[in-house]
């Protein structure tokens, strides 16, 4: 089934938590490109090296370099290479000029070090301006798992190391992000990793506590061959 974005879909759509927040980028890229939109993937952190053999890369000098790769129906990812099997996005400079040329911009706009939980700190995550959509992606592959294990920044958190994190430790985590982030754009969340028929329903339980606080929430599946989601 096909993950559903609100309609129109987002000029700038910025993706954020863990638990799957590359492998969404990818998927939600392909299936607008797939629309016959141009459309471009970075980043304002990280993004995992090298891409997909299937998606165009430009590491741009200029904005008219990268303006010359937004065609129709073609996916393109935008960056520079960087240490540590890792690549750097665009600059505010070239993500403007890319509004401009492309359809539709995805960017990762947070880190959490493969886990699927994020903590953030004051100055994250690094969300660009003009974004109009808010995806946070959290995952339930953290359900009675030592927080120390799957929550980047447990130590900001509060959380005991050896806690094992609940259903309601996620809404509260996911709810705190989106206060956090302080955007005014629409927001939605995505609980990943619902795997199983039992991880489905506990997955429901938290969005149905994110919907009770006016944000739009599915729980569902996303693997590199494959995307699920119930809403």
């Amino acid at each position: 089934m096909r993950l559903s974005l609100p309609c129109p879909p987002p000029k700038l759509a910025a993706v954020i938590g863990g638990g799957g927040k590359t492998t969404l980028l990818f998927k939600l890229g392909q299936q607008l490109a797939a629309s016959g939109a141009a459309v471009l993937l970075t980043t304002t952190t990280h993004l995992a090296w090298p891409p997909p053999s299937d998606v165009a890369f430009c590491a741009p000098s200029a904005p008219e370099e990268l303006a010359a790769a937004a065609r129709p129906g073609t996916l393109v990812l935008a960056g520079y290479p960087a240490e540590s099997e890792k690549m750097v996005g665009l600059s505010p400079k070239f993500l403007v000029a890319a509004r401009k040329s492309f359809g539709h911009v995805l960017c990762e706009a947070d880190g959490s070090r493969r886990l699927p939980l994020k903590w953030h700190r004051a100055d994250e995550p690094c969300i660009p301006a003009g974004t109009d959509l808010l995806i946070q992606v959290a995952g339930l592959s953290a359900l009675d798992r030592p927080a120390a294990e799957v929550l980047h920044r447990h130590e900001l958190s509060g959380l005991p190391p050896a806690h094992r994190i609940a259903e309601e430790d996620i809404a509260r985590l996911m709810l705190r992000a989106f206060a956090h982030c302080g955007v005014s754009c629409p927001a939605l969340a995505l609980l990943n990793q619902a795997d199983t028929p039992q991880l489905r329903a506990r997955g429901e339980a938290i969005a149905r506590v994110l919907r009770a606080n006016g944000y739009p929430a599915a729980t569902g599946m996303l693997r590199e061959d494959v995307i699920g989601c119930w809403f």
